[in-house]
C-alpha cells in the first residue's frame, strides 16, 4: 500500500439472526469437564454459562466456504492461496501471518447469544430462546446430550462418545460489522461477499460433524443494515441500529441492499 492515509469512512452494521436446524456443536473448554461430564462440549459463555455461537467459529466458516467457492484452497495441504493483491477475501477477512499491504481486515464477527426477548416473526409473536430452554427438562440448559458410538472395521471394537449438541430451534443474535475505508471504496463487492458467504454456510453447515446431520442452520437479516458515517461519529450522533423485519437470504435483493448502504456512505452525513 502506498503512503496515502487510510481514511475511516464509516461503519456498516448488518444484524440478523441464526436458527438451528439441526442439533449444532461448535466445540467449548474441555478444562472445565468435571467427572461424568461431555466428552465433546460445546462452546458457552464463560459468565452466564449459556451456549454461544462463538463469533471466530462463524467467521472461520465464512471464509472457508468463500475460500473454496473461488478455487483457493490448495488439496495437498487444505491450507488457502494468498495473493499479493488487495483481493476481496483477503480485505474482508485479512491475512493470516505476514503484514497487510491493504490495511486492516474490514469484517468484525461477533459472538451469537441466544435470544432473550420475545419477537415478531412474520406477525407471530415467538417465545424467546431463553424462554424455551428453561421449559425443556434436559440435561444442560440448551442443549442435548447425543451418544455416538465409533466401530473399529476389523475388530468390532465399539468407542463410545457423549457429544453435546445445541438444541435444534435455538435461536441467536447475529451480527457483522464492516469498516469502510477510502483504500478501497467499493463496498458494495464486500457486502454481496458476506451475503454469498452466509448462503455458502447455510447451504452446507457450521460447527462439526456436520456429515452426521449436524450444524444446519438458517440465517436471516434485518432489511435494512445500519450506518455509521465518519461525520456521524465526528459529530457525536447516536449509533445508528439494524432495521426492519428478518428476511430470508433468498428474499434479499443484494444489488438493491447494497446499493442503499454505498448511497448513505458516500450522502452527506451533516
Amino acid at each position: 500500500m502506498s503512503d496515502r492515509a487510510l481514511n475511516f469512512r464509516g461503519h456498516v452494521v448488518v444484524g440478523g439472526e441464526l436458527t438451528c436446524r439441526t442439533g449444532l456443536h461448535i466445540g467449548g473448554n474441555r478444562d472445565s469437564l468435571v467427572i461424568g461430564g461431555h466428552d465433546l462440549p460445546v462452546a458457552r459463555d464463560p459468565a452466564t454459562r449459556l451456549p454461544i455461537v462463538p463469533g471466530s467459529s462463524l467467521r472461520g466458516r465464512l471464509r472457508s466456504r468463500l475460500e473454496m467457492l473461488r478455487g483457493r484452497v490448495r488439496f495437498d495441504s487444505g491450507a488457502s492461496e494468498t495473493s499479493g493483491d488487495a483481493d476481496e477475501i483477503a480485505l474482508l477477512f485479512g491475512r493470516a501471518g505476514g503484514k497487510s499491504d491493504f490495511g486492516p481486515s474490514r469484517l468484525l464477527v461477533r459472538d451469537g447469544l441466544p435470544v432473550e426477548s420475545d419477537g415478531i416473526s412474520s406477525g407471530k409473536r415467538e417465545k424467546s430462546t431463553l424462554d424455551w430452554w428453561r421449559m425443556l427438562e434436559t440435561d444442560g440448559l440448551g442443549t442435548e446430550v447425543k451418544a455416538e458410538t465409533a466401530v473399529n472395521r476389523v475388530t468390532a471394537a465399539a468407542t463410545p462418545r457423549h457429544v453435546e449438541r445445541v438444541l435444534a430451534g435455538s435461536r441467536f443474535r447475529i451480527e457483522f460489522v464492516l469498516s469502510v475505508y477510502d483504500f478501497w471504496p467499493d463496498e458494495e463487492r464486500l457486502l454481496k461477499d458476506l451475503l454469498t458467504s452466509l448462503a455458502l454456510v447455510e447451504d452446507s453447515y457450521l460447527g462439526g460433524h456436520g456429515s452426521r446431520g449436524y450444524g444446519r442452520v438458517e440465517i436471516k437479516l434485518n432489511e435494512v443494515p445500519a450506518v455509521s458515517t465518519a461525520k456521524d461519529y465526528e459529530a457525536g450522533r447516536k449509533k445508528s441500529v439494524p432495521l426492519g423485519e428478518l428476511k430470508a437470504l433468498d428474499d434479499i435483493d443484494a444489488d438493491a441492499w447494497v446499493k442503499s448502504v454505498s448511497e448513505r456512505l458516500g450522502g452527506d452525513a451533516g
